[in-house]
């Protein structure tokens, strides 16, 4: 009996910090990292190959704006990557979104502290060899 009641509020422990760091990431003053460039060869193509060879699945694509995503919620949060094009001008999003079932927030793959620290970290990674790809900067 008492390692379901110890089980039952290790599941309450967990989720209850789950919640506050999807209110803290939801409150955060910068919810992603936000870059435009422009680009005359075939920017789309060269961001297709990186997220087929990064794991990144094509979660969303409406003609002008496509959202990437890298897991699925399971004891990390999704790592995302947006792009909206306009002509030969690219901005792009990176954020890790973090989802409490009651509570959304998004946070900046940029941003100091810990939270959402280790999904944030393998993104950033990921995601600054696609902008040495594509001759950009890397995200600080």
């Amino acid at each position: 009996m008492s390692f379901l009641v110890w089980g039952f509020a290790g599941a309450l422990v967990g989720f209850g910090a789950l919640v506050l760091m999807a209110h803290l990431s939801k409150n955060a003053n910068n919810p992603w990292d936000e870059r435009t460039f422009t680009s005359d060869g075939d920017a789309l193509g060269r961001i297709d190959a990186w997220a087929s060879t990064n794991g990144y699945k094509l979660r969303s694509d409406d003609g002008r704006r496509r959202v990437y995503q890298k897991g699925v919620n399971f004891l990390t949060a999704p790592m995302r990557f947006e792009v909206d094009r306009d002509g030969d001008r690219y901005t792009t999003r990176s954020y890790v979104h973090v989802d409490a079932l009651v509570l959304k927030g998004d946070l900046a793959l940029t941003h100091p502290g810990v939270m959402a620290k280790v999904p944030r970290a393998n993104a950033l990674k990921a995601q600054n060899l696609l902008f040495a790809d594509l001759g950009q900067p890397p995200l600080a």
